[in-house]
Formats: structure tokens, sequence, C-alpha cells
């Protein structure tokens, strides 16, 4: 009896993570669906080609920059073999779902953004697998934990497919497109609250772990945040597409991880390892959000003071330039002088021919 009961226990707890992992990779589709409406394909075509420079360097932040951050916490802190592959699975995803919105919140270039968004999800394709490969499998893999191929495959196209149809819809229907996108919106912050709970009820513990666990976590949005804001200056890009390219670098899509996590550990305890540092990341990512917009909404503040100053001495929103027409005015005034043409008030006077006096 005793055996029989542990026996439907475990059961009962199978068939409970099945279901949630379900739930999780129905979400993610979802989510795709809205990453999709927001997409115009002809807008990112155009992107593609005006911001070449922009495009790339936030490619090469999301895949290069990140994983290289992940990989030097992972050592420095000399995390266990699962949390080093949780963090580095999120080190290493494509743009989360809801960067274009905070970069709209952050005054941001948000078909920037969405093109970036776009572009990373497609590149993952090759990249996560590659990614894995070089950093994973040959660092943190000694315990016989592996990622398989396929199943990386799988969850992106759970994620890639949705999307490529979202952007029909758009392209068919902007009224459905805008009911899509709100809602894939509020479904990726519904999903990661409902990993949270999910978490947490799977291991109360969860909260309770090393500081360089938490520091990596917690930092590596911010950092990279930063980190890729430097290189886009240095590439000369516009505060504009810096604030944007920031942002894009720094926000994973968690709900990915999530997702390729739940489907690729079998063993319970190795998978919440493994999930606590997308965990940790996660519940930073709220705070982390909200003071990186603020803070780029206050510098671009400052740039519009510096645009609007710069407009008054070199010209306005119209092109004039209001120092070329004091110029203009102070020679048309010393010809007046010269005898060689009247001032501009004799002028007015010879028009109204001679006087009655």
């Amino acid at each position: 009896t005793l055996y029989r009961s542990r026996s439907s226990s475990s059961e009962r707890i199978i068939t409970m993570v099945d279901v949630i992992q379900a739930v999780l990779s129905l979400m993610l589709i979802f989510v795709g669906f809205g990453l999709g409406a927001t997409i115009k394909y002809q807008d990112v075509l155009k992107c593609l080609h005006e911001k070449r420079i922009a495009t790339s360097t936030g490619a090469l932040t999301q895949f290069g920059l990140m994983p290289l951050l992940g990989y030097f916490y992972a050592n420095v802190f000399r995390l266990n073999n699962e949390h080093a592959i949780g963090l580095m699975l999120i080190a290493m995803a494509p743009g989360g779902v809801t960067t274009n919105l905070i970069t709209y919140w952050s005054n941001g270039d948000v078909m920037l953004s969405i093109t970036m968004s776009a572009v990373s999800t497609t590149l993952a394709f090759g990249m996560m697998p590659l990614l894995i490969e070089v950093y994973i499998n040959t660092t943190f893999t000694d315990g016989g934990l592996n990622i398989p191929y396929e199943l990386i495959v799988i969850t992106l196209l759970l994620l890639l497919v949705p999307t490529g149809i979202g952007v029909f819809i758009r392209a068919k229907s902007e009224i459905w497109a805008k009911r899509l996108e709100k809602f894939g919106s509020v479904l990726g912050v519904i999903f990661l609250f409902v990993a949270l709970i999910w978490a947490l009820l799977a291991d109360s513990h969860l909260l309770d772990q090393s500081f360089g666990l938490w520091w990596s976590c917690a930092t590596l949005q911010v950092i990279g945040c930063f980190f890729a804001y430097g290189i886009a200056a240095l590439f000369g890009l516009r505060p504009i597409a810096r604030r944007t390219i920031g942002i894009e670098a720094g926000i994973q899509n968690s709900t990915l991880i999530i997702t390729l996590i739940g489907n690729s550990f079998d063993d319970k305890d190795e998978r919440i390892k493994v999930f606590t540092p997308v965990f940790l990341y996660s519940v930073s990512y709220f705070f982390n959000s909200i003071w990186i917009m603020l803070f780029f909404r206050w510098i671009s503040n400052d740039e519009k003071v510096e645009q609007e100053t710069s407009d008054v001495t070199n010209g306005n929103k119209d092109g004039v330039k209001l120092e070329q027409v004091v110029t203009d005015i102070k020679v048309e005034g010393s010809k007046g002088e010269a005898g060689t043409a009247s001032s501009p008030l004799d002028r007015a006077s010879s028009l109204e021919g001679p006087s009655r006096a």
C-alpha cells in the first residue's frame, strides 16, 4: 500500500510537470504571435538597409558580448555546472519579447528594436547551438548534462513559426495585428509570473542562493546594457540607437529559455538547479528594467534640450539658419550705407512714389 501510494504520488508529480511544460510551450507560441504582430516586413527590410551598422552592432552585442559576460561570471564565481548552464543559456538567448515596449518608454528607436528582435530570433537558430557547443559543452558538462540539439530547434520553432504567422497577419490586417500584439505582450508578462510561481512551488529555497549567483543574475542585464551602449557609441551611432541596442542586448528571452529547460531536463533536481539563474534573472529583470528605462528617459530629455539649443544657434526645424539671417541683414545694411543700394526702409519709401509734401 505504501509503495502504491508513493507510486501514485510520483505519477501525479510527473503528470503535473507534463501539464506545466505543455502550458509553457503553448504560451511561448502565443508570445511568438504577439512578437510577429509587431513586425511589418517592409519596414524591417527598410531598417536593415538604412541602419545596417546599428543592426549589426545589436547582433554583435547580443551573441558576442552577453555570452562572454555570462562565461566570465560563471568562472569568476566558480558556479556549479547546473547554475553555470542556466546562466549561460539566459546570456546567449535572443532579445526578449518586451524590448519593443521598454524601448518605446525609454524614447528609443522602436523600429530598430523590432528589427533587432526579428534578426536575433532568426539568428538564434544557428547561434544558440554554436554557443552551447563553444561555452557549455566544452566547460560545464563534466557531470553528463547535455541539451539535445533537436530540442533547441523545436523550442526555437515554437517561437519562430508563430512569429512568422504574426508577420503574415500584420501584412493582411492591421486591426487583428494590434489585438494580437497586445495579447502577446500581456501573455509574455503572465508567462513570467506563472513560471516564477511554479519555480517557488517546486523549490521554496530558490531565493536562498550564493552571493556570486545572485550578483551574476542581477547584474547581467545592467552590465550588458551599458556595455552594449558603449560599444554602439564606439561605432559612432546616435544616442537613440545606443539606447535601443543597450535595451535589446540586456533583455533576454526568458520565455524561450524556460521552455527549453523544461523540455531538456527530465530530472527534477537538475531542472530546478539549471532554472535557478533564469529565475533570479527574471526577478531582477522587473526592477532593472524600470530604473534603466527611467535613466534613459532622463538622458534623452537632456538630449532634447541640447537639440533645441542647437536649433536656436544653428537653425530651426524648418532648416532656416538664424545666424545666416542676421548676417544677411548686416550685409544688406552695409550696402545701404555705401550708397550702392538703399536700406530696406529706403526701398519701401521709394516704392510709395514721390512725396506729396
